[in-house]
């Protein structure tokens, strides 16, 4: 009920109060009460609380509101209390009230479920003359309420009110006869406002008389009032007397209390601080034992072995004693309790220099073990490929002094940096020897370029073998496959080319760069991780943060370490470069097998994270880049130069003779490397020369002329026989990169084999094209019917040049066109491959311009038979010859042409 009654403080509060506050007529609280109602599909039930309020004027109100988050309530919806038609009480949870429509509301408490109903039902009967419908709603209950909620006392008389409130209702009626207030103007509330005022103001005087004589009555009957009233204001005043003690003593306690308090703390400060002193004795105890080095680790600093691994570890436990003693003397404090710091320096000094002097002695031993006989490298026997030894031995000897190196790098900063110089100079000295003798064992195995390949180029003055170019186009591919079979197989004797001899040199080059590399990282902690030699013996945290205060080397020392693999390997960029120089000088076009090779490796060490070997190998890309494409910019020069030192106008270009073998030869070194950046430079080289080849060809074929103008004939020979030659020849390499170049080739083939043909079938042909060629024209303005009515198309004049093409004259006019254009394509025939090929036309180019005029032909007869049979229906006129005789006479030519040449 707490809560209930909250609710209704804050509801009057923020609900009430503020509506009162601008209203001109006031509400004021009945009843309230919190449901639960739907809050749509899915979202479950929110919480809401229905008021009911009753204003100045009689009217009634319900509110819906909410409960804000600041705990107060605002109203959402409000129905005038006239609007209720009917309530239903479903259960003892919840109950349904309808308005304008049907609510369904949940409650949690039945009292105050059964309170609001019934509240709000005696609030709509009390102001609303108007029928309400009710179910499941004790109706008897709410009346009795209505009569005795004003003066009738608590629960137990309300059986007793029951009973007499009938009676009372009528005593009431006798008693306002005389002041002419009937019982109807009572409940209706018509009547005057004079007569209440009589009768309130009489009931009062009775009242006051009546309490006036209970008093008086209750106070005479008693004496013993006045004595117990007496001893009332003795205890009273006892008891303030004993308050007045009981404040005192609570001051004195207070006070004491504080004192208390303040004992405490200072005894639990004194025991914390004894705790702290003995702890601090006990430590500073530990400490004086820490600082002092005993003899025996001073005598093993001085005599104990480094070869052994016993030895290492006794003297790792000595230098340790040392170390922390040292350490502890960079505290001041630390520093003037120890008497024998100075000689504690002087042994780190002399331990320093012997692990110097004994290290830099056995590196340049373990080289030599290394190197033996044979310069570190191993050779199968014959010419088999070398192998670099590795230095696994070597560091793993080396690497026992891992601990020592640390403490020496703390300790002594001069004498590590003299260590690592002397470290870089023999590993240098190792390396170099090793690495040397592997490039000039594979420049001993280099592959010697075949003369006929040397000798040719795309310059004017060189020439391929003719009938060895075809068949080096079509297999020159297959060679690297051919050579990695037979390398596996470890013949001896093998050769190399360049590509692949400098993939075996890096093959062999790049794990020593790569070990060599995590080895001093590991073993000079040339690294980040920031390792101290009191990280590395395991020592307090003490003695590590004096150790990480002091960490870190001089400029001059950083600056030695970080150029670690240039000092190391600083002969290699050199080296490669001369490798590299020599290979392209025997033959420049290795260079795109190397670069090729190159940029395999250039991945590796990008994924290896390597930047030394990165930075070598980007330079040498990048200077071989620039290589080659002066070598292109060269054979375009050459190209080019054709234009002004060739006098030949016909027959294939010595440039398209060479481009196949030069396409051979790239792709053979190209071989997998289609992820590669090279891939894509090669194809744009190609498109650079294909282009200058093409404009080289015409103009060489210079067109001069109009017609049957030899010029014009002679420009579409040539430009026939070369891309002719140029697609047999690429067709066979099944390069992807030239598809393109291919099938503009072919475009440029059949352009001018169309118009090649069309020129050289005029002259034996010339009338009959010529009329035919008329007619056409006039066709554009005339009617079909209408043709014969001209002159120069009549049908005597169509039967006077058709007499003239008869079968006889047609075969005579198809020799004569074989012996002309056996004449023009003579050289090609010569020249150009019998094997057969996937491009235009299979054999020699006569081959397929022989089939293209017969092709032509046999088009040009179908077509002058259907102009005279769409002209000249009616009037019986055919050609002289057929299709028969024209097939004829070709084949005739075209088996001879494939016996006789």
């Amino acid at each position: 009920m707490a809560d209930n009654d909250r609710a209704r403080q804050r509801i009057i509060t923020s609900v009430f109060d503020k509506r009162n506050a601008n209203a001109d007529v006031p509400e004021s609280y009945v009843a309230h009460i919190k449901i639960w109602e739907d809050s749509g599909e899915g979202q479950g039930k929110k919480p809401r609380y229905i008021i009911i309020s009753r204003a100045a004027d009689n009217t009634g109100f319900i509110h819906k509101s909410k409960l804000n988050t600041n705990g107060s309530f605002s109203v959402g919806k409000t129905w005038k209390l006239t609007e209720l038609r009917g309530i239903q009480v479903v259960s003892s949870s919840s109950f349904n009230i309808t308005l304008a429509r049907t609510y369904k509301w949940q409650t949690d408490n039945v009292v105050e479920q059964t309170e609001f109903v019934r509240a709000i039902v005696d609030l709509f009967r009390s102001l609303v003359d108007a029928p309400l419908h009710l179910v499941g709603v004790d109706e008897t209950s709410t009346a009795l309420d209505r009569l005795v909620a004003g003066d009738w006392g608590s629960e137990e008389d309300a059986e007793d009110a029951e009973e007499t409130a009938e009676a009372t209702m009528i005593s009431v009626e006798e008693m306002l006869e005389g002041y002419e207030w009937a019982s109807e103007d009572t409940f209706g509330r018509k009547s005057a406002r004079g007569a209440a005022d009589l009768v309130e103001a009489r009931l009062l005087d009775e009242l006051m008389a009546l309490d006036k004589a209970n008093i008086h009555s209750f106070l005479e009957s008693d004496d013993r009032v006045n004595l117990v009233v007496k001893y009332l204001d003795e205890a009273l005043g006892e008891v303030d007397a004993m308050d007045s003690l009981l404040s005192s003593y609570k001051i004195h306690l207070n006070a004491v209390g504080d004192d208390i308090s303040f004992i405490q703390s200072q005894r639990r400060g004194l025991q914390v601080q004894m705790q702290n002193q003995g702890m601090l004795l006990s430590e500073l105890e530990n400490l004086l034992k820490t600082v002092q080095v005993s003899k025996e680790a001073l005598l093993t600093l001085t005599q104990e072995s480094l070869e052994k691994q016993t030895g290492i570890q006794r003297l790792e436990e000595a230098a340790t004693e040392l170390y922390k003693a040292l350490q502890a003397s960079q505290d001041t404090e630390m520093a003037a309790t120890m008497e024998r710091l100075d000689e504690y320096r002087t042994y780190n000094a002399q331990f320093c220099k012997r692990i110097f002097d004994y290290l830099s002695i056995m590196i340049v031993a373990q080289s030599k073990l290394i190197l033996d006989d044979n310069g570190g490298i191993s050779r199968p026997k014959g010419r088999g490929r070398p192998i670099i030894y590795n230095h696994q031995g070597m560091e793993i000897y080396l690497g026992r002094y891992a601990g020592l190196l640390l403490y020496l790098k703390e300790m002594d900063e001069t004498v590590y940096s003299k260590f690592c110089a002397a470290y870089f100079s023999a590993a240098s000295d190792l390396h170099n020897t090793q690495m040397k003798g592997v490039f000039s064992i594979y420049a001993g195995l280099l592959k010697k370029t075949p003369e006929e390949d040397a000798e040719q180029s795309f310059a004017s003055n060189h020439t391929s073998a003719r009938g060895g170019a075809i068949r080096r186009a079509g297999t020159i591919v297959r060679g690297p496959v051919e050579t990695r079979t037979r390398e596996r197989g470890g013949q001896a004797g093998e050769e190399y080319g360049a590509a692949d001899a400098l993939g075996y040199i890096l093959d062999q080059i790049a794990p020593q760069i790569y070990r060599e590399g995590d080895f001093i990282a590991d073993f000079l902690q040339i690294n980040d991780a920031g390792l101290t030699f009191a990280d590395y013996a395991g020592l307090d945290s003490y003695f590590r943060r004096q150790a990480a205060r002091s960490a870190g080397l001089g400029q001059s020392t950083a600056k030695l370490v970080r150029g670690a693999m240039d000092l190391i390997f600083g002969f290699l960029l050199t080296e490669l470069k001369q490798w590299v120089d020599l290979a392209i000088a025997r033959d420049a076009l290795q260079v795109v097998g190397i670069i090729a090779c190159l940029e395999r490796f250039l991945v590796d060490a990008d994924e290896r994270g390597n930047a030394f070997f990165l930075q070598i190998l980007e330079k040498q890309h990048l200077r071989l880049k620039g290589t080659f494409d002066r070598h292109i910019n060269q054979q375009i020069k050459m190209v080019d130069e054709t234009k002004l030192t060739s006098k030949k106008r016909k027959g294939v270009a010595h440039f398209i003779k060479y481009f196949p073998i030069y396409v051979g030869r790239v792709e053979q070194q190209l071989i997998g490397a289609d992820g590669l950046e090279i891939r894509a430079h090669v194809d744009s080289a190609y498109e650079k020369i294909v282009h200058s080849m093409f404009e080289c060809l015409k103009h060489m074929a210079t067109l001069d002329g109009d017609g049957e103008d030899k010029g014009q004939l002679n420009y579409h020979v040539l430009i026939v026989e070369n891309m002719h030659y140029f697609v047999a020849e690429i067709s066979q390499l099944e390069t992807g990169s030239v598809v393109g170049f291919l099938k503009q080739a072919e475009t440029i083939y059949n352009e001018n084999l169309a118009a090649y043909v069309r020129i050289v079938l005029r002259r034996p042909f010339a009338k009959l094209i010529e009329f035919f060629e008329g007619l056409e024209r006039l066709l554009k303005t005339t009617a079909p019917s209408e043709v014969q009515k001209n002159s120069h198309y009549s049908k005597s004049s169509l039967k006077k040049v058709l007499k003239e093409f008869d079968g006889k004259d047609v075969r005579k006019h198809i020799d004569v066109l074989f012996r002309r254009v056996e004449k023009h394509f003579t050289e090609a025939e010569e020249t150009t491959t019998r094997e057969e090929s996937s491009g235009i036309a299979a054999g020699t180019v006569m081959v397929g311009v022989w089939k293209a005029c017969e092709e032509e032909l046999q088009r040009m007869t179908e077509s002058f038979s259907a102009r005279i049979a769409e002209c000249y229906a009616d009037g019986g006129v055919s050609m002289e010859y057929t299709s028969s005789d024209v097939e004829t006479a070709f084949k005739r030519h075209r088996l001879g042409s494939s016996v006789g040449h």
